[in-house]
């Protein structure tokens, strides 16, 4: 079916005014959807042709409810968003190539077994680099506020000093858990995640520059 905006405004719509057990009065259907009584019989119309609800008409009013079909369009809605936790920050970050710096740090001996201690995991030597528009870089400014991170201690190797790491789980496109590393010496702004997993998220996602991905903020 070609996608109809105004049949799933009223499939929602009578979802929430409780019209899969029951039939609701057009008059309040009319009222939640802000739309005139001529409108509202246009979009009824509609979605009974296409199967969508069913309509019964008194002497007093016009009845809807949902229709199996609807049901099972729900029901499909209902499964696709099983496992969000609503409470949880979720911003969009655009792939780009870092300057190869995640790649040296992330396969100092001293940060892999830092991570293997820390968080249990020996991380691939390189780092997935997302930017973030201003509005979602500060949804990670906050995140930081509010979540306690891991954090992996400073080490002295091949002549030089290393500084900790802060460490904090993530979720990319609802499906890969990684994490998110924030050194005390960073060289990127705040408008940068750079995310590290035990595989090379490039390769696992098959990500080129210029790709979007949607990731998810949580807390230990």
């Amino acid at each position: 079916m070609k996608a109809d905006p105004s049949v799933t405004h009223l499939i929602i719509s009578l979802a929430l005014l409780g019209g899969a057990k029951k039939p609701v009065r057009a008059k309040d259907l009319s009222r939640l959807m802000n739309a005139s009584r001529a409108t509202l019989s246009r979009w009824v119309s509609r979605a009974e042709e296409l199967g969508f609800v069913r309509s019964a008409t008194s002497k007093k009013s016009q009845y809807v409810m949902l229709s199996e079909k609807s049901l099972e369009l729900l029901r499909s809605i209902r499964e696709s968003i099983e496992g969000i936790e609503w409470g949880e920050k979720v911003v969009m970050g655009e792939v780009f190539s870092g300057m190869g710096e995640g790649a040296y740090y992330m396969s100092r001996k001293g940060y892999l077994r830092g991570f293997m201690e820390v968080v249990g995991c020996r991380p691939f030597p390189g780092t997935l680099n997302l930017r973030l528009g201003h509005e979602d870089a500060w949804k990670v400014v906050e995140w930081r506020r509010k979540v306690v991170p891991k954090v992996i201690p400073g080490f002295y190797e091949e002549g030089r000093t290393f500084g900790e790491v802060e460490v904090y789980p993530v979720t990319i496109n609802g499906e890969i858990n990684a994490f998110s590393v924030f050194p005390r010496r960073r060289h990127y702004g705040y408008d940068v995640l750079e995310l590290v997993h035990e595989e090379n998220l490039r390769e696992k996602m098959g990500l080129r520059d210029g790709e979007v991905v949607a990731v998810t903020l949580k807390s230990w």
